[in-house]
């Protein structure tokens, strides 16, 4: 606990510098514009929390909570990051017919329901059905992760560009070391509150349903963007 009030304290002192000085190392005003601060600062940090701590806890479900040996739970997985794959060949087309706004609202909804419908799956699961919803899940996260990295620079100038490209990755990796300790965070007291010694298949329903939940609040986040907001990058047409 000291360890994080001291960095919370560090990370407002350097926020603060930052914001006075005259030439920063960093250059905040990037958060001034909408598009970046809901891609990387909000909306966006949340919802990657949410998918980044999914490729953790699926591991564990299929090892753990269905007792597959390492090989076979890989296999499951490898639907998964096959469906990361998959979407990249629509992802362009996709945003340019439906702009981002629709797309990250939507498919983030689908994609934090597939999340949490991963707390309903078992070991008497058909695997074909555990394959598909494997699939859904891993296009769904390549969709929003795509449409997050580009909307965030849509609206950025060169003279911010740097800056904005060291703060979007610094969050980016932040957002997958919380994803990570969210997920365990959830995991552990799960166990603990259900007095079990050991984790097992309740637990990791809880956590996909959580995850779940906040990937959902967080979709919904995004519909403060306007129907054109990155229209330039992705070509969407609004009607007027």
């Amino acid at each position: 606990m000291l360890l994080v009030a001291a960095g919370i304290v560090i990370g407002w002192l350097a926020v603060r510098h930052l914001r006075r000085a005259p030439h920063p190392l960093l250059d905040l005003s990037a958060f001034r514009v909408q598009t970046f601060a809901i891609s990387t600062l909000a909306a966006g940090t949340i919802f990657r929390v949410a998918i980044n701590a999914t490729p953790f806890l699926l591991p564990l479900l299929f090892q753990v909570g269905f007792g597959l040996s390492p090989v076979d739970a890989g296999l499951m997985i490898l639907a998964y990051f096959l469906g990361n794959l998959g979407m990249k060949t629509v992802t362009t087309p996709t945003l340019r017919r439906f702009g981002f706004r629709t797309v990250m609202v939507v498919n983030g909804l689908i994609a934090s329901a597939s999340i949490m419908a991963c707390a309903a799956i078992s070991p008497e699961t058909p695997q074909a059905l555990v394959v598909m919803l494997m699939l859904i899940a891993g296009l769904t996260r390549s969709m929003q992760f795509t449409a997050l990295n580009t909307l965030a620079f849509a609206d950025i100038d060169a003279a911010q560009r740097n800056s904005a490209a060291t703060l979007s990755s610094m969050l980016q990796q932040i957002s997958m070391l919380f994803g990570v300790a969210v997920a365990a965070a959830i995991l552990n007291l799960s166990q603990i509150v259900r007095g079990r010694p050991a984790l097992d298949l309740v637990d990791f329903r809880i956590a996909f349903l959580v995850i779940g939940a906040i990937g959902l609040v967080a979709a919904l986040r995004f519909l403060v963007l306007p129907p054109g907001a990155g229209a330039e990058v992705s070509g969407h047409m609004t009607r007027t």
